[in-house]
């Protein structure tokens, strides 16, 4: 058998026991759900926490379970939960810096995105970008806000991160204190809440949830492409050696 030939046999092996190795779908996401609740002073919110070994690129699309166009008669229970609450999803990235309260520091924040084309403005840095997606997008989860849903595509440094899910205007110095303060989520009392979903999807990266931390990375390469790759360099080697003894 020469060189050629024993390259080709090589090369659809490693094919083969790539495909088997890869992940199911090209496109990885994660969707996390959770629930915003009514208080006297005002209503909770939600932060989860984004781990980002290496630098990349996801899209976030926010979904309000409960959800009406501000009347009562034309609620929709999504969910088929038997709730007609609504939440106007009010989202937000910050840095973790690693203190005990990193929401307490404004210099954290990084971004606000509400509704889709209005209070989601462009961010664009160094180390974090943020593009509205548009009202397509955001209504490809089923949200029936498809201009009240956030959905967005953000760009992150490697590092620790915060997402943070609200109702209706949360301010900086609310998410300091821990109470949206002054807010209440439309067609509920105190003791009420609404629920949401968030999907996290991307071309090139992985998602992985454990309690409140989602740990972002990139998609292994198979470890058939680098068995491959060392065969190869191998028989450059094998044939190096032979023109070398001839």
């Amino acid at each position: 058998m020469d060189m050629s030939q024993f390259i080709k046999i090589l090369t659809a092996a490693a094919l083969i026991s790539g495909s088997s190795l890869a992940p199911a779908q090209a496109a990885n996401s994660l969707e996390i759900n959770g629930s915003l609740f009514q208080l006297v002073d005002g209503t909770t919110f939600d932060s989860w926490k984004i781990v980002m070994p290496t630098a990349g690129s996801f899209k976030v699309n926010v979904l309000a379970y409960e959800s009406t166009d501000n009347t009562v008669a034309n609620a929709q229970d999504i969910n088929g939960d038997g709730e007609f609450t609504y939440i106007d999803p009010d989202t937000h990235f910050w840095l973790n810096d690693g203190s005990a309260n990193p929401l307490s520091n404004a210099a954290n924040h990084l971004a606000r995105c509400d509704d889709i084309g209005n209070n989601c403005p462009a961010v664009d840095t160094a180390n974090f970008k943020l593009d509205d997606l548009g009202a397509v997008f955001g209504a490809s989860d089923g949200s029936i806000h498809a201009q009240r849903d956030p959905a967005y595509e953000v760009t992150l440094a490697a590092g620790n991160y915060l997402f943070v899910m609200a109702d209706y205007r949360l301010t900086e110095a609310e998410a300091a204190g821990g109470i949206n303060t002054g807010d209440t989520i439309r067609n509920t009392d105190v003791g009420g809440h609404g629920d949401y979903r968030v999907t996290f999807s991307s071309d090139n990266l992985r998602f992985s949830l454990s309690g409140d931390t989602i740990t972002v990375s990139q998609v292994p390469v198979p470890a058939a492409v680098w068995l491959f790759g060392s065969a190869i360099i191998g028989m450059i080697g094998i044939g190096r050696r032979k023109v070398v003894a001839a």
